[in-house]
Order: structure tokens, then C-alpha cells, then sequence
């Protein structure tokens, strides 16, 4: 086995770990923006929108955003799980090739 598909492993695990991490952050900081704005007014649902190159602040759910932690919990798990199958991968390949 080529021990750099290993490494690619690795660092796919890294990067999908780190886009979970920011997808927390995120919606850690909506539901914060939610405790910062109470002011009892009505909220419209949330609607898809276009990338664009400015920050625009969207309507903020509280559900939607709880779906979103936990989905990015999951994404999280799911990846620490690649990291470790590929660290065990690399250990057996270590042990065989000593």
C-alpha cells in the first residue's frame, strides 16, 4: 500500500473536520445573533441565498440552526473516524514494513 494515499487520507479527514468546525462556529454566532436581537418581532424563515462577495446578515432560525449544529457534529465524528482509520492504516503499514 503507498503510504502517501495514507497522508491524502489524513489531511481529507483535516480538511472535512475543519469545515465542521467553522460550520459550528457559524452557527454558534447566528444563535448568538438571536439572543442579541430579542425583540420579540416575528422572523421570516430562512431562504436560500446567492454567494455573494459581501456578508449580508440573513434571518436567523433557531431550529435551522440547531439542525445545523448537529449536522456539523456528525460531519465531525464522521471524520475523526477517517483520521483514525487512516493513522491505524499507517500504523499496520509501520509494523509490517519493521
Amino acid at each position: 500500500m503507498d503510504v502517501s494515499k495514507v497522508s491524502s487520507a489524513i489531511q481529507s479527514g483535516l480538511s472535512g473536520y475543519n469545515r465542521a468546525e467553522q460550520g459550528v462556529a457559524e452557527a454558534a454566532a447566528n444563535i448568538n445573533r438571536l439572543n442579541v436581537e430579542s425583540d420579540n418581532t416575528p422572523r421570516p424563515p430562512i431562504e436560500p441565498q446567492a454567494e455573494s462577495g459581501e456578508n449580508q446578515a440573513r434571518p436567523v432560525s433557531l431550529e435551522a440552526e440547531a439542525v445545523n449544529l448537529i449536522v456539523n457534529e456528525h460531519l465531525a465524528k464522521a471524520n475523526v473516524k477517517v483520521i483514525k482509520t487512516a493513522d491505524d492504516m499507517l500504523g499496520s503499514l509501520i509494523d509490517t514494513k519493521v
